[in-house]
């Protein structure tokens, strides 16, 4: 058997891996809706989960009455102001990242959400400290499913893509993963749990069920 870990580094997606984020997103988004007396079914939602999908969008998408602007300063100041109370990690992120990162493998986070939100809600966790690489939803022009916040992480962190393993929640970050060359294992999440996922190489129901072992070749 080969010495060589299995994988040469860990790249995170944020919401529904590390933190529960997509009721951040969902809330702000259904409030904002609300004050125009319009309701957003969480099955309509789901599927721009993972995604670079904005408010121009769901504009288009659900008629909304008023230009995109108007929706996207309101949700935007709505879900700042949850990322900066974030209290909680998701079940066993915070005991991996941190477990990686002592055994010193690379790690970066690759993650729809705008860089201020991705960095507060690291800050919030704990765990800020642990990745060498954040690339955000703003430092990329082409979204997931599109492979590019993959590739662009796997650079910063001078790894190939091959050899790096990418976490994720949503079918459109799977689909990214997998277009960046990468393997992807998803956690499920309450968002997620009984919607399909594109293939994964691992349907994990929580962070829990990793072992160190798993990806770095080492004693948990």
């Amino acid at each position: 058997m080969s010495d060589a870990p299995p994988f040469a580094a860990v790249i995170f997606d944020m919401d529904g891996v590390l933190v529960d984020g997509e009721p951040i997103y969902y809330g702000a988004a259904t409030a904002v809706l609300a004050e125009d007396g319009i309701t957003f079914p969480l099955d309509d939602y789901k599927k721009y989960m993972g995604t670079k999908s904005g408010w121009n969008e769901f504009v288009h998408d659900l008629g909304l009455p008023r230009p995109a602007s108007y929706y996207r300063d309101r949700c935007s100041a709505l879900v700042a102001e949850a990322y900066a109370s974030v209290e909680t990690a998701l079940p066993g992120a915070v005991e991996l990242v941190r477990g990686l990162k002592a055994i010193g493998l690379p790690l970066a986070v690759a993650s729809s959400s705008h860089r201020a939100n991705v960095e507060v809600c690291l800050e919030r966790l704990g765990i800020a400290d642990a990745f060498d690489v954040i690339v955000a939803g703003n430092d990329i022009t082409h979204g997931k499913p599109l492979p590019d916040i993959y590739l662009r992480a796997a650079g910063l962190l001078g790894v190939a893509p091959r050899d790096c393993l990418a976490i994720e929640d949503a079918p459109a970050g799977i689909q990214a993963a997998h277009a960046a060359g990468m393997t992807c294992w998803a956690v499920r999440t309450e968002y997620t749990r009984g919607l399909p996922l594109p293939d994964p190489d691992r349907d994990l129901e929580s962070l829990t069920e990793i072992d160190l072992a798993d990806i770095a070749g080492v004693p948990a």
